[in-house]
């Protein structure tokens, strides 16, 4: 490759990761302005045109990224989910304790984020008027459970397959892995989010504190565990 062939090459590429660049702060500028657009005026109150001006982009580059209010609502939930975590897949089977530790603590610290509970609370209040909300609600937030939910319920079934846990209620009918799932979930979302939606003085407890995740461990082992 001669020299002329190799800068021209080196712009394009220079080029192409500028842009990328423009596009990625384009989408934070977004995000970030939709999220407190609709916490401070409503769902319902606000619009687009005013979402683009707040991000400081014009209405062609928002639509063209989010052609809907509700996709945009979309992106704002689902962008509150996202965070650094050990394991983007399941942790291995065969030591139960180890693993719902684990997934216990990153989705401590997913429902303890800030703006959680907030977003929570317009769902909820306008839900009823905008039907598009459910299917956000069904997807994008995946109301109390997030991204969690599928790695929890593949990890238990796992367990179960590998004999360390067995899934069976207090009349000993067998249960899916999802509603164990449901279960351990509910026990750490009920102390750090649901508190905060109904009480304006509630302080959430801190997500590094590791007395409820490892209370809500404990509870599940004495269920389920087959102490093998």
């Amino acid at each position: 490759m001669s020299v002329a062939d190799r800068a021209e090459t080196d712009g394009e590429v220079c080029q192409a990761g500028y842009h990328a660049q423009i596009k990625a702060e384009n989408r934070a500028r977004i995000i970030r302005a939709a999220r407190d657009l609709f916490l401070a005026r409503g769902y319902d109150k606000t619009s687009l045109a005013q979402i683009a001006r707040a991000a400081g982009v014009s209405t062609g580059t928002l639509f063209k990224r989010y052609p809907s209010k509700a996709a945009l609502f979309a992106a704002v939930t689902s962008e509150q989910w996202q965070l650094d975590v050990e394991y983007a897949e399941p942790p291995p089977p065969g030591d139960p304790r180890y693993g719902l530790d684990h997934i216990g603590r990153d989705y401590a610290c997913l429902v303890g984020r800030p703006g959680t509970a907030a977003l929570y609370r317009l769902i909820i209040t306008e839900l009823p008027q905008m039907p598009e909300l459910a299917d956000i609600v069904g997807t994008g937030f995946a109301t109390d459970r997030g991204p969690f939910f599928d790695r929890l319920r593949d990890y238990l079934e796992a367990e179960a397959q590998a004999g360390t846990l067995d899934f069976r209620s207090a009349d000993g009918q067998p249960q899916s892995a999802s509603a164990v799932a449901e279960q351990f979930l509910g026990m750490i979302c009920g102390q750090f989010l649901w508190p905060q939606l109904v009480r304006t003085d509630f302080v959430p407890p801190d997500p590094a504190d590791a007395a409820i995740v490892d209370e809500a461990v404990a509870l599940m082992l004495a269920r389920y565990h087959t102490g093998s």
